[in-house]
């Protein structure tokens, strides 16, 4: 965890213009206290979580670097500089020697979030890389010949001394639900370093360009060796490196199969001194017609009954993002889209009360293992119609829905031009782990789990996962009517099999109409009254209320397959926003 802001300049920065590290104090104190660096030409705010040193100036005062990698990271960096153990090397001394001896292109050996900020005094060059997901965030600000750098959008959006103008291009974007692009924030002089690309701003001019590609080759291996292969990784994905001193996990868990991999996978293999407390919402006292869409109870129970777990759970219906709307909008620093955001919110506040410094999340791991989905699609366009037939013919009894239903929203959904152009399915795979919600996502919680003193980690996103569910067969990904079949196959025997062979999924969208209609609807309703100038120009707010009276009157109508919840939230975030600050 490192959080930073850096004021650099080759012409000596103007120290009248002091950088400040935005910590929200007042009802959690910061864990870790502001430290500074500074000279003629930089000056740093920055606060770390361990001991280790995040700022280096090599000893001929050529380079001053800042870095952080993870303590598994840095293990296997050593190893790969053949670096003894008794030879002492902090993180900027390791990435420097990586990036002078191999290049940038080698960053790709690590495997988790790193921040790499190289300020070379000789070319008068800055140099940040950001890492393969976006695990941690890089934004920046030019001003003249002066360039400054952050882990988050707010520490340079707080400067006093630095300007801002709304940019109205991602106002419209966000409230359309087109907003795809990786580096524009809601201000135009706020840009973000878009992941596994690097900035470079020499001369008064900045460069962003792609240092590393994920390499995509065709698996060879017998469909067995590519399911054990899968698991091998998973194994080493979630294991914690012991000299950390870590010895208290926790875990966002759901009950849904990625969470349940997750943590089983890290049970299986936990040493003696660790600790595995499991953070979980439940939603035991909703609708009873409804309660079986939402509630995991039963799924979750499969884990925390094992003795060797301890559980924590909170109800679900008592929690609300909207209702606590001013609390994240500080933390964040800008608007957001993450109805749920309760959930980890409360999984990192008990965490914080019983001394959990590390927690595991098993986000987007239908992302990057796939679906298989685009397998299918794949079978269509290569006139494979026989084994297509075939698998939608299995999945229709696996799922029991008709074979229709299953080639409509598969198939007849999906096609386009573009689909067209990308027919393989390993292309079509990676363009979705390539697109920029992972890391928004991740963004947003990642602030919110700093500011309770928490580690987050994703195991899905290790790069070497990634990179081998992106090149496994393509038919492991969707076989004899299951989605995920590869992923299933390796946690055979780990996973309990009522949650391993499950097929359904928990809707939230229930949980959050009938939030709406109760705890959000003051709020809701407080930022409809007062609609903002800009926002009144793009959408039909009119509209948009008769659709939220409608919503009050029957919410289970709204709460699957209708994006009026959505819009509902992105405007409330949005105008509540803009009436701050603009």
């Amino acid at each position: 965890m490192i959080d930073f802001v850096a004021q650099i300049s080759f012409d000596g920065i103007n120290k009248e213009k002091k950088i400040y590290l935005y910590t929200r104090s007042k009802n959690i104190s910061s864990p870790h206290s502001v430290k500074s660096y500074q000279d003629q030409k930089i000056q740093i705010k920055y606060s770390i979580c361990n001991s280790n040193e995040f700022i280096k100036k090599t000893s001929d005062k050529k380079f001053l670097i800042l870095a952080f990698i993870c303590a598994e990271d840095r293990v296997k960096l050593r190893q790969y500089l053949k670096i003894p153990d008794e030879d002492i090397k902090t993180d900027p001394e390791l990435l420097l020697n990586l990036y002078l001896k191999y290049g940038e292109d080698q960053l790709k050996i690590l495997s988790r979030g790193f921040v790499f900020i190289m300020v070379d005094y000789h070319n008068k060059t800055v140099k940040a890389f950001r890492d393969h997901i976006g695990i941690k965030n890089i934004c920046y600000y030019q001003l003249d010949n002066t360039i400054y750098l952050s882990s988050s959008f707010k520490n340079l959006f707080n400067l006093s001394h630095l300007s801002h103008t709304l940019n109205q291009d991602k106002v419209i974007n966000f409230l359309k639900f087109n907003d795809h692009s990786p580096s524009e924030t809601f201000t135009n002089e706020i840009k973000q370093v878009p992941p596994m690309k690097a900035l470079k701003f020499r001369e008064e001019k900045i460069n962003i360009y792609k240092y590393s590609n994920y390499e995509t080759n065709k698996n060879p291996s017998p469909h067995s060796n590519q399911i054990k292969g899968l698991k091998k990784l998973l194994m080493q994905s979630v294991a914690i490196e012991g000299s950390t001193n870590h010895s208290r996990i926790g875990f966002l868990f759901s009950g849904g199969i990625d969470s349940s991999t997750i943590i089983t996978f890290f049970r299986k293999q936990k040493r003696a001194n660790e600790e595995i407390f499991s953070f979980s919402a439940q939603y035991k006292h909703i609708d009873k017609n409804i309660k079986h869409l939402i509630d995991e109870s039963e799924f979750q129970n499969e884990i925390q009954k094992l003795d060797d777990v301890n559980e924590f759970t909170f109800n679900g219906e008592d929690e609300s993002t909207l209702l606590n709307l001013d609390f994240y909008l500080e933390i964040i620093g800008q608007p957001f889209f993450f109805p749920n955001l309760y959930l980890p919110n409360r999984a990192f506040n008990l965490a914080k009360e019983n001394n959990v410094s590390i927690v595991m999340n098993g986000n987007d791991g239908d992302t990057v293992v796939s679906h298989g989905y685009e397998y299918l699609l794949e079978l269509f366009f290569s006139l494979r119609w026989v084994r297509l037939y075939r698998e939608i013919n299995a999945t229709s009894k696996t799922r029991q829905q008709s074979r229709i239903f299953i080639f409509k929203h598969i198939i007849l959904k999906n096609i386009s031009f573009q689909s067209f152009i990308k027919k393989s399915s390993r292309n079509k795979h990676l363009e979705i782990v390539l697109s920029n919600n992972h890391n928004k996502a991740i963004e947003i919680q990642t602030l919110l789990a700093d500011h309770y003193g928490i580690q987050e980690r994703y195991p899905f996103y290790n790069r070497d996962v990634v990179e081998y569910c992106i090149n496994v067969s393509p038919e492991l990904k969707h076989k004899n009517g299951q989605s995920r079949f590869i992923l299933k196959e390796a946690i055979r025997g780990i996973v309990p099999e009522k949650i391993r062979t499950r097929v359904t999924k928990s809707n939230l969208g229930h949980a959050l109409c009938i939030g709406y209609t109760n705890k959000d609807r003051a709020v809701i309703q407080e930022q409809f009254s007062k609609p903002h100038v800009l926002i009144k120009d793009i959408i039909d707010i009119e509209n948009l209320q008769k659709s939220w009276n409608s919503l009050l009157q029957n919410p289970r109508k709204y709460s699957t397959r209708s994006q009026i919840p959505s819009e509902i939230f992105a405007y409330t975030v949005l105008n509540k926003w803009l009436n701050k600050y603009f």
